[in-house]
């Protein structure tokens, strides 16, 4: 008889969401998934079948937590459209317990090269989820007579999607 499961996923994606953004997908291991998470390789093997498969929940959890709450706060929600623009980039500078500023999907697409094929688009729609919310913050803005009338702001939402 199967051992009952003593972690949940939240728990799992808790510990390995940081070790992917740390280390980078190539350069994690199934010895640092089980050391992060406490976890036997056969656990996360029986439960994902790959460490592709538990990278691609984590990106998918990265984006309805994370990537989420940021562009709602910082490109929908913020008062005056352009510092939120600004906030939304220097915030990920600002927390003092993340010793790994930055973004895991864009620290990810450096990366792209090494990734499964399935991957790859959950790093798109990400990294489009942002790009949508710089474009929003951008019409807001121009809307706000905060812009010149002529700024391209589809074109600059890419260029800061790119930065």
């Amino acid at each position: 008889m199967a051992r009952p499961t003593t972690w949940t996923e939240s728990q799992l994606l808790a510990a390995v969401v940081p070790l992917f953004h740390r280390k980078g997908f190539a350069h994690t291991s199934l010895k640092d998934i089980a050391h992060a998470t406490g976890l036997h390789p056969g656990s996360i093997y029986k439960a994902y079948g790959s460490k592709e498969a538990l990278f691609l929940t984590a990106v998918r959890a990265y984006n309805n937590q994370v990537v989420a709450r940021r562009v709602h706060a910082f490109l929908h929600e913020a008062v005056d459209p352009l510092a939120g623009i600004h906030a939304f980039f220097t915030s990920t500078l600002d927390a003092p317990d993340d010793p790994n500023p930055g973004c895991l999907l864009t620290n990810t697409a450096i990366e792209s090269f090494v990734l499964e094929p399935s991957v790859r688009p959950d790093i798109a729609a990400g990294l489009e989820q942002i790009e949508s919310g710089l474009r929003h913050a951008l019409q807001r803005a121009h809307a706000a007579t905060q812009l010149d009338p002529s700024t391209p702001v589809d074109g600059v939402a890419t260029q800061l999607l790119v930065l």
